[in-house]
């Protein structure tokens, strides 16, 4: 995977790693730092699990 895909929306993917070591790849803005999209990830992680 490229370290930067980005589409002409001014979006990017960045691959993720949940709390729970699980992998996956989410969409946010182009420009969004690595740290930052690994707290984005936590974030909707821990909401997906509270239901």
């Amino acid at each position: 995977m490229s370290d930067n895909p980005t589409s002409p929306l001014g979006m990017a993917m960045r691959e993720v790693t949940f709390p729970d070591q699980s992998r996956g790849i989410i969409l946010v803005r182009a420009g969004t730092p690595q740290d930052e999209a690994e707290a984005m990830a936590a974030r909707v992680w821990a909401e997906m699990s509270k239901r």
